[in-house]
């Protein structure tokens, strides 16, 4: 009688050693998706850790900025106050490394602008209220802020105050550097760090991102993350010095 053939275990071997590695498989690909939605639900600082911790940063990793962070940041900028909601700022957002580079030149040749992978170029524009006059009193309306019938008396009253003003640059610089500094503390409270910058040549700055003549180039935001030590805190006046109740020189109590 012939004897029968051994039993060929290689194929279960086989089998088991599949099934084993897609396991392994499956188990790192889920630890991975687990590591990556958390990475997007990066913790959100609330506005008085912000206030507490934000620095101005000295040096930036090249670490890129998350797309939908970028939009979230520059949308809540959008959302500021503004003098009869007139919204007179214009940002140019930068990121390619050629025109950082631009900017580094018009900047007395900072490294931070280069370095940071994002910089706002914050511009304030002086005749932006007798072009985009009508289509906030339109925005206005569709909103409930004012009704139409009272769109004639809106314009008068804006262009006279217009009209009259001495000191333009300065309410431009009012509006931009509000709506910027709400961009600067988003940016900070999801995670990243930022250096406001007013050392540039204004000239410059409007050559490198293709503003109009008339554009004030208020400031620069680098957005980023830092590389190395963040910068000391460098202290505050007493609040006696600076805060004062009713009249100017009289302490509030804090």
């Amino acid at each position: 009688m012939a004897h029968a053939a051994p039993p060929d275990f290689s194929l279960t071997r086989s089998i088991a050693s599949r099934a084993s590695s897609t396991l392994a498989l499956g188990i790192r690909l889920n630890r991975k998706q687990r590591e990556m939605k958390v990475t997007e639900q990066i913790h959100e600082k609330t506005i008085s850790a912000v206030i507490a911790e934000r620095r101005s940063t000295p040096h930036f990793a090249s670490t890129p900025v998350r797309e939908q962070d970028l939009k979230r940041i520059v949308r809540a900028g959008l959302e500021s106050p503004s003098g009869y909601n007139l919204q007179p700022w214009r940002f140019v957002v930068v990121r390619s490394l050629e025109q950082r580079r631009k900017l580094r030149v018009a900047s007395h040749e900072q490294p931070k602008i280069e370095q940071a992978p994002v910089v706002v170029v914050a511009l304030g524009d002086p005749e932006g209220w007798r072009e985009d006059l009508d289509a906030m009193i339109r925005i206005g309306a569709e909103h409930g802020y004012s009704h139409p019938s009272k769109s004639g008396e809106m314009r008068q009253t804006i262009h006279r105050f217009f009209s009259e003003h001495k000191n333009m640059p300065m309410w431009l610089n009012r509006q931009v550097m509000i709506a910027l500094t709400t961009m600067m503390l988003m940016a900070e409270a999801l995670g990243y760090d930022t250096a406001l910058m007013e050392g540039f040549e204004d000239r410059k700055v409007r050559e490198a991102v293709g503003a109009p003549e008339r554009m004030e180039v208020i400031c620069l935001l680098a957005i980023g993350h830092r590389e190395g030590e963040d910068k000391r805190y460098g202290g505050r006046f007493p609040a006696d010095r600076v805060i004062f109740s009713e009249r100017f020189g009289t302490p509030l109590p804090l």
